[in-house]
């Protein structure tokens, strides 16, 4: 199989690479739709459950406000004062006093609570009661209504209850039993009743959005419906334990589907149950389905037909470029006439057809220039030959030499000749360029021994160097340079005797080799090196060669290596650092 997938031309390779990736992103569609699909109840759960815990946590906050409230009234000074004195007293302008205070007091109570969606506010005694007002058609609530609320508070003991058997048709109580606390007599001087919008209080607490568009809400306490805000769901026949099981799920209390999520109202021990038409949202999800599958159709089979038109828009010019590649193959090195025009194309295509023609013209230019080229290598190999005999025909003039002065008895002129033919010798070896410093300063001593054949006794020399160090490795023709140096400013410049040494010494430490060049007689400017460089300074003569030897020295060791020029007292020096390199090797003494 993958010998086979190999041998496909490259236009169905790339087709099937497209096809591979339309399948696997088809795929992922069709996967990707279906959990989306399946998992939309659940995510529809996690979206009303939320909206759901926050409306009932509005309610809850809200509900515990009144609660907070009763409790507040109940200690209130000017309730219990006024109420206790129209409970106790005889004299009509004391209760009547009384009435005022306790009536201001429950007016403000009513103002101060009535955006906690309070509809209005009761008191009530034996023998009298006192409203904020009542948005009935009748001024006050049904006779058996009233004893309902009177009843439960009673029974309550004091404590604040919220009554909801009568909730659907006159909203929500909270009922209250008001008892005296001065000298913790505990009888009963009022009962407190507040009746709360239920219809307000749930659509504050349920917020804006789809859901509150689409849903409608319950409200039971003890399984017991209290509250609808559907009109139509009021008139369903309600098994909670049946029809509300789970934390969400779908019921059919009408013969439609709806989706519900479950809550409960922890303060006052409600359940609270957001309930969701689930017929429009399948029939929703179905037409997304649909649409998704044919848009997914659609752009599959674009994709494949305008694939197909790029992918042969580009193996067109590689099947031109393979006939080209053949004609060149079977010898014959003209290109094809093309009605295309390929040097205005900067992609790879036009890069690689430019660049097959340009060797193809350089093929051919070779071709001519064949010849031409073998006699020009013919003459060089000639001109090598001629370089090589130059230097042993000098080797060979000065051994000559030598053997006649030792003839003549002249030693002077054979010790010149000897020196000056090792010189050339060591110099003109190709063999390497780091040498051992032994060999180094055998040219060193061969270069002094003509010179003092020269200068005589105005010149003097010293190699201070221990045997231990002769072994180390240095840059050839990098001593022999400098003692020239010294020389020619220590001596040719001025008439006095000149002392040059030679001195070396190891950094252990550092693994560094240091060859010291001293010299009287002259002295290095300060930075020469630098100023060299920056032609701040013309060289005269050797310039040339420092620089020549530092670059050399950085190029073979590393930029850590090289001279240093300084003057130390009435001494020029120049000191050479090396890497601790070790190499036996023997050489031809002078």
């Amino acid at each position: 199989m993958r010998q086979f997938i190999r041998n496909l031309s490259l236009q169905k390779k790339i087709q099937l690479i497209v096809f591979i990736c339309i399948f696997l992103m088809t795929a992922a569609a069709f996967i990707s739709l279906r959990l989306i699909t399946s998992s939309y109840d659940k995510t529809l759960y996690k979206t009303t459950a939320s909206s759901l815990s926050a409306s009932s946590t509005g309610m809850n906050h809200c509900l515990e406000t009144l609660d907070t409230m009763a409790d507040l009234f109940l200690a209130d000074s000017s309730i219990q004062s006024g109420l206790s004195t129209l409970k106790d007293s005889d004299q009509i302008r004391e209760a009547s006093t009384a009435y005022r205070t306790v009536y201001a007091a429950l007016t403000d109570y009513y103002f101060t609570f009535r955006k906690n969606h309070i509809n209005y506010m009761g008191l009530y005694q034996d023998n009298f009661s006192l409203h904020t007002y009542l948005p009935f058609s009748r001024n006050v609530l049904p006779k058996e209504v009233e004893e309902y609320l009177l009843k439960k508070a009673r029974d309550a003991g004091g404590a604040t209850v919220w009554a909801s058997d009568y909730a659907e048709e006159y909203g929500l109580f909270l009922v209250k039993s008001i008892r005296r606390t001065e000298y913790l007599q505990l009888d009963e001087i009022g009962v407190l009743v507040v009746n709360v919008d239920l219809d307000g209080l749930i659509t504050e607490a349920a917020g804006s959005g789809f859901l509150q568009a689409e849903s409608a809400y319950l409200l039971f306490d003890n399984g017991k419906l209290i509250y609808s805000s559907s009109e139509g769901l009021k008139e369903a026949s309600w098994d909670y334990e049946k029809q509300f099981p789970n934390p969400y799920g779908l019921t059919a209390p009408s013969g439609d589907d709806f989706f519900y999520v479950k809550s409960h109202i922890a303060g006052i021990g409600w359940d609270y149950i957001c309930i969701i038409p689930y017929d429009d949202i399948i029939s929703s999800l179905h037409t997304g389905q649909i649409l998704c599958f044919a848009l997914l159709l659609t752009s599959v089979l674009t994709a494949l037909l305008l694939s197909s038109g790029l992918i042969r828009s580009i193996t067109r010019h590689f099947d031109t470029l393979l006939q080209k590649i053949r004609d060149f193959g079977n010898g014959n090195p003209q290109p094809p006439s093309i009605e295309y025009d390929y040097q205005k194309r900067t992609d790879e295509l036009g890069i690689l057809h430019v660049q097959f023609d340009h060797m193809v013209e350089e093929v051919k230019q070779l071709i001519k220039t064949n010849y031409l080229n073998q006699i020009l290598i013919k003459d060089a190999q000639f001109k090598a030959l001629e370089n090589q005999m130059n230097p042993h025909f000098l080797y060979n003039t000065l051994e000559s030499i030598n053997w006649r002065a030792k003839i003549i008895g002249s030693k002077d002129i054979s010790a010149m000749a000897e020196s000056l033919g090792t010189l050339l010798r060591l110099t003109l070896d190709q063999t390497s360029k780091e040498i051992s410093l032994r060999r180094e300063l055998e040219s060193v001593r061969c270069y002094m021994t003509i010179q003092k054949f020269r200068y005589e006794e105005r010149l003097d020399y010293r190699i201070l160097v221990p045997e231990n160090l002769m072994n180390h490795l240095v840059l050839k023709l990098s001593l022999q340079p400098l003692v020239e140096n010294a020389v020619r400013y220590g001596l040719e410049e001025n008439t006095d005797r000149c002392l040059i040494e030679i001195l070396a010494e190891t950094d252990y430490e550092n693994e560094s080799l240091y060859v010291y060049i001293k010299n009287n007689g002259s002295s290095f400017e300060e930075n020469l090196l630098e100023k060299l460089k920056t032609h701040e300074v013309e060289p005269h003569g050797f310039g040339i060669g420092l620089l020549n030897i530092q670059n050399r020295m950085q190029i073979t060791f590393g930029e850590a290596y090289g001279i240093e020029l300084y003057n130390e007292g009435e001494l020029a020096v120049a000191r050479l650092m090396f890497p601790l390199t070790n190499e036996k090797k023997g050489g031809a003494g002078c």
